[in-house]
């Protein structure tokens, strides 16, 4: 049975990328740790557009994705960043690998 994943592309607004990150680490960690239906959350920057962060995100099953933003941590990292945010598109994929 495949797992869902998700890639997320995220555009930050010019010179709030550091402030991006560190609300996105800590949902990252938090989700791993505290939520048994996330089995990867990884933070990436693109080498070519460091205002660009990726997200790529492997849960149990599509309900997790909706468990995860239910979260606390989840919900803090939103509230912080929505005006960090320039663009954002997720991509649901079903990892076969």
């Amino acid at each position: 049975m495949s797992k869902f994943a998700i890639f997320v592309t995220v555009k930050i607004k010019e010179g709030k990328v550091d402030d991006f990150l560190s609300h996105a680490h800590v949902n990252a960690t938090a989700a791993v740790r505290d939520e048994p239906n996330c089995h990867m959350f990884r933070v990436m920057r693109n080498q070519d557009d460091p205002n660009t962060i990726h997200f790529f995100e492997v849960y149990t099953e599509a309900a997790s994705l909706d468990d995860h933003r239910e979260t606390p941590h989840y919900k803090a990292y939103d509230s912080a960043v929505k005006d960090l945010i320039a663009d954002k598109s997720i991509v649901k994929v079903d990892l076969l690998q």
